[in-house]
């Protein structure tokens, strides 16, 4: 399971069981989705779209890539985006473990999410139906979610403004009042803000096979 700012996972916590996801009523916040649907179907598109690629065209299927991962394409290459993809699939279906992302799994993950909205946002009613029946085809607030779910959107900044930030300033990038949007944050030790990676997605340094991988949390993150 992955962490995030806000727990995407519904439990019955009274009978120990996983609630179905996809149900209208499981989150009552609109407009977004329900946070588990569009994550995972995401993913799973992904999923897809790198088989295709890899069964087609590389070379042609990479220069889509660049349009749909616009951030993730500039510090990696096909098998990085598609190791990444993988990874986030595996640790998102994990139901006995927890894991938290870094700056390249996040980055990833922003684009991915991001193509899966302007899709949405441009289709018609039936297929905006088809994708998220819960959301009544209405549009999606892509920054609330963002600013529900994600602990930071840092790895965006322009890597001439973070290269002139001293460390200070840089500790202070991304900060938000969490509890405005009801978030009961994970512990520290899921949510670093000393992620070595952000300066590397920044600067487009490619990700090493262990920077690909998602870190295991040694219990769960969201109890105090």
């Amino acid at each position: 399971m992955l962490v995030f700012k806000k727990n995407i996972y519904f439990v019955d916590w009274e009978n120990g069981d996983e609630l179905e996801a996809g149900l209208p009523g499981r989150d009552h916040e609109d407009p977004k989705p329900i946070a588990y649907n569009f994550i995972h179907s995401t993913l799973l598109s992904d999923r897809k779209l790198f088989n295709e690629i890899h069964q087609t065209d590389p070379a042609k299927g990479w220069e889509q890539l660049k349009i749909f991962f616009p951030h993730a394409t500039r510090f990696g290459n096909l098998f990085h985006l598609d190791t990444l993809s993988m990874n986030l699939l595996e640790g998102f279906s994990d139901r006995g473990r927890w894991f938290s992302m870094n700056n390249y799994h996040l980055c990833y993950l922003y684009d991915s999410l991001l193509d899966r909205v302007e899709e949405y946002s441009y289709s018609e009613t039936d297929r905006r139906l088809e994708m998220f029946p819960e959301m009544l085809a209405q549009p999606i607030d892509f920054n609330q979610f963002l600013n529900e779910y994600f602990f930071s959107t840092t790895f965006l900044v322009a890597v001439e403004r973070f290269n002139r930030m001293t460390p200070q300033e840089k500790s202070q990038l991304g900060k938000l009042d969490h509890a405005y949007f009801g978030a009961i944050l994970p512990t520290p030790a899921a949510t670093s803000i000393e992620d070595p990676t952000l300066g590397k997605v920044i600067n487009a340094v490619e990700p090493t096979g262990e920077e690909m991988a998602l870190e295991s949390c040694p219990e769960d993150p969201y109890l105090k």
